[in-house]
């Protein structure tokens, strides 16, 4: 089965939504969406508004994936209206939009509707989300599959890689700031996360497309950190003593809470013949020295 010949990124200037981008763009036509960064090429618009939506029913298009959401569980608790509508109703109506022309669509959602009691977790298992984030992704899930039964649900864990300037990746960024910290600082060294590198995600996306995958997918590396581990593994990829980082059971800067371990099996996408995210073993030592080269 061939690419659609024209997809519609959502999302388009965020940091999982440029590596997409990048990834289509080598193998079939895409036209990028963005709300908040423009990159050239990029076109801005706020999905959220009906006109905005009727506009894209005119445009040509047969591939849409949708990356646009509130990842923020800390905003989402602060601001359910704003995550309701961009993170449910937005993914409810692009479902109903693709469906109505036999679009292939590929919505992208989180590790974050399980609650992280009974990992690792397959696609069937039931979804039970412990904040307003995973919430709405949940309620997402639903309405998209329910509107458009061919389309494709991609969850996929914590993301690090390469964007574009001025995109960061706040894993990296936030793991380096406490690698490079010149006093004691302490990382979280309970909540355990997968970091998967978003142009792992993007070939992922693509192979979905290609082969009109349906129902619900993981994509995930298999490496797990917490917080604290990360940081300390940054500092050694470094050549720094990591000893000033110390491990904490909790960060009360946080508003929302966090599920303790959300591991996606991948078991269905090996199946399928997929890419298979690689660990962050085989991505940061170079990564970092890219970075270095800059």
């Amino acid at each position: 089965m061939a690419l659609p010949k024209r997809i519609v990124v959502t999302g388009a200037s965020g940091l999982l939504g440029t590596a997409v981008v990048a990834e289509l763009a080598r193998h079939t036509g895409v036209l990028p969406l963005g709300h908040r960064a423009a990159f050239p090429g990029v076109r801005l618009v706020d999905l959220t508004s009906p006109d905005a939506q009727r506009a894209l029913a005119d445009e040509a298009w047969d591939g849409l994936v949708n990356c646009a959401a509130y990842r923020s569980p800390d905003f989402c608790e602060q601001d359910r209206e704003a995550a309701r509508r961009l993170n449910a109703d937005l993914p409810a109506a692009l479902a109903a939009l693709a469906a109505a022309r036999g679009a292939r669509l590929v919505h992208i959602s989180t590790d974050y509707v399980f609650p992280g009691t009974h990992a690792p977790y397959h696609e069937d298992d039931p979804c039970e989300a412990v904040n307003y984030y995973g919430e709405t992704k949940r309620l997402a899930e639903e309405a998209v599959l329910r509107r458009h039964p061919a389309a494709l649900v991609l969850r996929i864990p914590a993301l690090y890689g390469e964007p574009p300037a001025p995109l960061t990746a706040p894993l990296i960024e936030e793991g380096l700031a406490a690698a490079r910290a010149a006093g004691p600082v302490e990382q979280d060294n309970v909540i355990v996360r997968f970091p998967t590198n978003t142009a792992d995600v993007a070939a992922v996306v693509r192979f979905a497309l290609e082969q009109g995958t349906a129902g619900t997918l993981h994509a995930s590396a298999g490496q797990s950190f917490t917080r604290y581990a990360w940081a300390r593994w940054l500092a050694e990829l470094e050549g720094r003593d990591p000893a000033h980082i110390r491990p904490a059971r909790h960060d009360p800067s946080r508003k929302a809470r966090r599920p303790r371990d959300c591991q996606l099996a991948v078991d269905r996408l090996r199946a399928l013949g997929g890419p298979v995210p690689r660990d962050a073993r085989e991505w940061l030592p170079g990564l970092l020295a890219r970075r270095a080269g800059r």
